[in-house]
């Protein structure tokens, strides 16, 4: 994993979303299709997830839609893992149909200390900054048109298209991240529904994998009409819907 490099590893583990791009290259597509179909959710919005590392509960995740304001949505994670003493959270914000980003921005507090990134987006181009304790950095990214943050990818998921089969293909970027930040290309497919249980309860849902960097991820999304996500498995953690 390229975004852990100079880091503790309890500091890595917490970029449970970023996991899509790792591992990846730059892509070699010039523009990214479209890919949201139709927004399912009302907003304001929180779901609650317990985290799990092979089978043992080591931290909870809150997702937030808030309500929307000025044509932009803002999108909120936030991530406990109390054994670690860490937190990691991100706000993304996009325009409220496109899910076009605007900006992102995220915090990580642990033993560590404090690291913080605040990502712009202008045009064809994003400017992130990035400061810890130590260490001050700017990057800027070229976003090809049709980009999407990677930090909305769990929310964009739920408004794609749902049927046997359906594949499409995406271009994210990768901004606030302990790694360089890049683009890579995302891959989905949906290969059917499942019943899947989870401590909220069992629920038919569709099963979706994304495939980016050489990894497999799947998710679960319920097949109801907001589409709620059910369960999600990045390889690394697996998230499970947690009653309201």
């Amino acid at each position: 994993m390229t975004f852990g490099r100079g880091l503790p590893l309890a500091i890595a583990l917490p970029l449970v979303l970023v996991i899509v791009g790792c591992g990846g290259s730059t892509s070699t597509l010039s523009d990214s299709g479209p890919i949201v179909g139709q927004i399912p959710w009302t907003a304001p919005e929180t779901t609650h997830y317990r985290l799990l590392r092979d089978d043992d509960a080591i931290g909870t995740a809150d997702l937030r839609i808030a309500g929307e304001s000025g044509g932009t949505l803002t999108f909120t994670q936030d991530y406990d893992f109390p054994d670690q003493k860490i937190k990691d959270s991100v706000e993304a914000t996009t325009e409220s149909q496109t899910l076009q980003p605007r900006s992102a921005k995220r915090t990580i507090d642990g033993p560590e200390g404090k690291r913080t990134w605040d990502a712009r987006y202008e045009g064809a181009k994003a400017t992130i900054e990035q400061h810890s304790e130590k260490e001050q950095r700017t990057d800027t990214l070229n976003i090809p048109r049709g980009s999407y943050d990677t930090w909305t990818d769990i929310f964009l998921w739920r408004t794609i298209a749902f049927s046997r089969d359906y594949q499409s293909t995406y271009q994210d970027a990768l901004t606030c991240t302990l790694g360089k930040p890049d683009i890579v290309s995302v891959a989905l497919k949906v290969t059917g529904k499942e019943s899947v249980t989870v401590p909220a309860g069992t629920f038919d849902a569709w099963r979706l994998e994304i495939r980016s960097g050489g990894k497999t991820q799947t998710a679960w999304y319920a097949d109801n009409a907001i589409r709620t996500l059910i369960r999600y498995d990045n390889t690394d953690l697996v998230f499970e819907l947690q009653p309201a």
